[in-house]
């Protein structure tokens, strides 16, 4: 049960219409929220009466659409190659690249044994020194990592002749012996030469020569060599003489000129040697004495056989014809 109370204001009419109005809304509030109430669903629904200009009406129309959210953007940095381990002789350089597919510019940086060498967007560098060496390249986004590599500096190879070979004078059939004296990194390599062609087997630092012979005689030197260089000794010269003999050739003092007179002891001068290689061949001087001596020792004789003959000559320098000749042999 509800109590309600009224009070009442003057102007009749107004207040009356007013009043009347008031009581048929409360009634359908009463009859619209009472229990039991026989008022139908639908009939609720007719008593609403709908908006004009097609405005909708309720919550549906502050509904909103949804958002979609963008996807995130994504960027592409990959590494495809990298530097690999290399080796270089001093004064010579390597230069490292990496290849990079990138969206965004990048920036390279190289480190040698962990310290900035290059820094840019260059993706080679050229390295000169030793050491472990390492690379990262960034886009602003991302960054990416190198793997460790190296560089080997070999030192430069040389050569340097210490010690030449020095010239020699033998006879035949002695030891000769050539040396030469040199310096140098890695494994050092000889080959001798005689007269500008290599020696067969002369690939040592010492060249013998054993029992040499007059054909052996000549310039020699050598080429030392490494991996890289090489060095030419100075050339030797060794000079062969030939194994060389003596003789002592002896006569007896003439007692007669050629018209068959006298030759007195005090009319002899001297007498002059001659040697030839034949008995008829030309006979070339060698050597004079005195008129004292009857006796002369001839020297430097190859092998073969020889010939010599006397000339006298007198106090008046007059000369005799050659002596019939003599020969000597040498074996």
């Amino acid at each position: 049960m509800y109590t309600m109370s009224v009070s009442i204001f003057p102007n009749g009419l107004v207040f009356n219409k007013v009043f009347a109005a008031l009581i048929m809304a409360f009634t359908l509030v009463l009859t619209g929220c009472g229990a039991g109430s026989e008022t139908s669903e639908s009939q609720a629904q007719t008593d609403v009466e709908p908006t004009t200009g097609g405005e909708e009406t309720g919550d549906a129309g502050n509904d909103e659409e949804p958002v979609e959210e963008e996807p995130a953007e994504t960027f592409v940095l990959n590494l495809l190659s990298q530097p690999t381990s290399a080796t270089i002789t001093e004064g010579e350089s390597h230069t490292f690249s990496v290849s990079v597919e990138h969206d965004h510019p990048i920036t390279v940086v190289w480190f040698r044994n962990g310290t900035v060498v290059q820094s840019s967007a260059s993706t080679a560098f050229t390295a000169t020194a030793a050491g472990t060496y390492d690379c990262s390249v960034t886009d602003g986004n991302s960054t990416l990592y190198c793997s460790d590599f190296s560089l080997t500096v070999e030192e430069a190879p040389y050569v340097t002749i210490t010690g030449q070979p020095a010239n020699q004078m033998v006879n035949e059939g002695v030891n000769v012996s050539l040396s030469v004296a040199a310096d140098g990194n890695g494994s050092l390599t000889y080959q001798w030469y005689f007269n500008g062609s290599p020696v067969s087997g002369a690939t040592g630092s010492t060249l013998s020569l054993n029992n040499i012979t007059v054909e052996q005689g000549g310039a020699y030197h050598v080429v030392v060599s490494n991996a890289g260089e090489t060095a030419t000794s100075r050339t030797a010269t060794v000079d062969v003489s030939a194994n060389l003999a003596s003789a002592l050739i002896s006569w007896s003092r003439p007692l007669k000129r050629a018209d068959d007179t006298d030759l007195a002891a005090s009319e002899i001068q001297g007498y002059e040697i001659y040697h030839g290689a034949s008995a008829g061949g030309e006979m070339t001087p060698v050597d004079s004495v005195s008129a004292d001596e009857l006796e002369y020792t001839v020297t430097g004789l190859e092998q073969g056989t020889h010939y010599f003959s006397l000339v006298t000559v007198d106090t008046s320098g007059m000369k005799s014809n050659l002596s019939a000749p003599v020969s000597v042999t040498i074996n």
